[in-house]
């Protein structure tokens, strides 16, 4: 064996790495703590959520049911709203025809003023849409096509503050994008508003989620397609715990010293 046939048996053994850090991880099994070991920790508030029920898949454990006016707040953290960011879950909608939040992290300064952060609604259009603030009135939107309802998608929502690229990912693929400047400024950026799942608004009092939500996750990076295809199939853990480079990789690379030792 060739060393150069060694090294391409290395590659494929090594792990894909993920284009950015986990900063939050809800998985939503049983409470609503987060798993990524950052304590970013939410409560829940306002009624019921029923924890325990069936999950997306069998990579995602349980999901968590959101009947009434219960939802999940999270204290105010900057490193959930990083300039660049990703947000993936799953989402199982039980109606549409409301302004409904799976997930929210906004500002909106003086119900008008200026616009911060981000917001994924079940639309009144039936649509999945991502909504940021600009730092201006008004919301900078994106429609990323129907809600199908009692079923579960995949939804991921990315922002490229090096590119000024926002958007919408539906069961793994692209269903829209747009570069173009000033289309996100972070909340924190004048108040410091909670983060909210399974509601919406400033303060998760309003925009109601009926329905499940599973394997919710933060990241600070804008995440590329394969390795949000890879959360899709695998869950956020199988992600989030690649470490670089595996054991096995250490072995395989002392093996091509090894052998590259011996045909000096």
């Amino acid at each position: 064996m060739y060393v150069k046939d060694f090294v391409s048996i290395i590659s494929a053994l090594l792990p894909i790495a993920s284009s950015g850090a986990l900063v939050a991880h809800y998985p939503l099994d049983t409470d609503a703590s987060d798993a990524s070991g950052n304590g970013n920790d939410g409560a829940v508030v306002g009624g019921v959520v029923n924890f325990g029920q069936a999950g997306a898949n069998a990579n995602t454990g349980s999901s968590a049911a959101f009947p009434d006016n219960g939802h999940i707040d999270v204290p105010f953290n900057s490193a959930l709203n990083p300039a660049s960011f990703s947000v993936t879950l799953w989402a199982n909608a039980s109606s549409t025809g409301g302004f409904a939040s799976p997930i929210t992290s906004r500002d909106d300064v003086n119900a008008g003023v200026s616009t911060h952060g981000f917001i994924l609604y079940n639309d009144n259009g039936g649509n999945w849409s991502f909504w940021t603030g600009d730092g201006n009135p008004g919301w900078d939107t994106m429609v990323g096509g129907a809600v199908a309802t009692n079923a579960w998608t995949h939804v991921a929502l990315t922002f490229d503050a090096g590119t000024d690229t926002k958007s919408i990912w539906i069961n793994g693929a692209l269903a829209a994008s747009e570069t173009a400047a000033a289309q996100y400024s972070p909340n924190g950026t004048v108040e410091f508003e909670g983060l909210h799942i399974g509601s919406g608004a400033d303060d998760g009092n309003s925009f109601f989620f009926g329905g499940n939500i599973d394997d919710v996750a933060i990241w600070d990076e804008a995440l590329d397609q394969a390795t949000i295809q890879l959360i899709k199939d695998n869950g956020v853990a199988a992600v989030a715990a690649i470490p670089e480079p595996t054991s096995l990789g250490l072995i395989a690379l002392a093996g091509l010293g090894l052998l590259a030792r011996r045909r000096g």
